[in-house]
C-alpha cells in the first residue's frame, strides 16, 4: 500500500491517496478532472517548487546578487581588488518561510553587551527612548518657542537667497508629482 499526500491543482487543497491502484482521475474533494491523460513515453518534469517558493527564492538570490555587485562597486571605488570588500557580500540569508526575518542573527560582542544591558532592565536599540523622542517632538510645537526649528530654517535660507547660492530644495508639496496620504 503506497499512501501518499496529493495536492489538487485546481483546489490546491492536499488529500491522502494510495497510488498503489493508480493515479487519480479526479479530485475526491471537488470533483475536477485531474488526470494528465499523458503517453507513457512524454518527458515531463514535476512541479516540485510552487510559485511562492519560486518567488521567495528569487528575491533571496536577487539580494545576494546585488549585495555582490555593491561590493564589487565599491572595491572599485576604494581603488582596491574586489576581494578586500568581500565581507560586505550577503552569503547566508535565511530563506526559510517559517522564519520571522530573513537576516541570520548576530552574535558579537556588541550584541552580547547590548543582550547584558536587556537583561538588566535597561535601555536597549532604537526602541528604548522611542516615549521620550515622542514627548520631545510633541514638545516641538508648544511652549513659549512653539515651530522655533521651522523659524530659524525659514529666517536662514530668506538670508542666503540673495547671496547667489543654489537654489533650495522647495516644499515637497510644490512638487508636481507629490501626491498627498490618502
Amino acid at each position: 500500500m503506497a499512501v501518499y499526500k496529493l495536492k489538487c491543482p485546481a483546489c490546491e487543497k492536499k488529500f491522502v491517496y494510495d497510488v498503489s491502484v493508480g493515479w487519480p482521475d479526479r479530485c475526491p474533494l471537488c470533483k475536477t478532472d485531474i488526470n494528465n491523460y499523458r503517453a507513457d513515453d512524454d518527458i515531463v518534469c514535476p512541479a516540485f517548487l510552487s510559485s511562492k517558493s519560486r518567488a521567495n527564492d528569487k528575491v533571496v538570490r536577487d539580494m545576494m546578487d546585488g549585495s555582490e555587485t555593491r561590493a564589487n562597486m565599491a572595491a572599485a571605488l576604494a581603488g582596491v581588488p574586489a576581494s578586500e570588500m568581500s565581507n560586505l557580500k550577503i552569503t547566508n540569508l535565511n530563506d526559510r518561510r517559517d522564519s520571522e526575518v530573513s537576516a541570520m542573527p548576530v552574535n558579537n560582542p556588541v550584541s552580547q553587551h547590548m543582550a547584558r544591558m536587556q537583561a538588566q532592565g535597561l535601555p536597549v536599540g532604537f526602541g528604548a527612548g522611542n516615549a521620550q523622542a515622542q514627548g520631545h517632538a510633541a514638545a516641538a510645537h508648544t511652549g513659549s518657542e512653539p515651530y522655533a526649528g521651522a523659524r530659524a530654517r525659514n529666517r536662514i535660507q530668506s538670508q542666503l537667497r540673495p547671496v547667489g547660492m543654489a537654489p533650495l530644495p522647495l516644499e515637497i508639496t510644490s512638487n508636481p508629482n507629490y501626491r498627498r496620504p490618502a
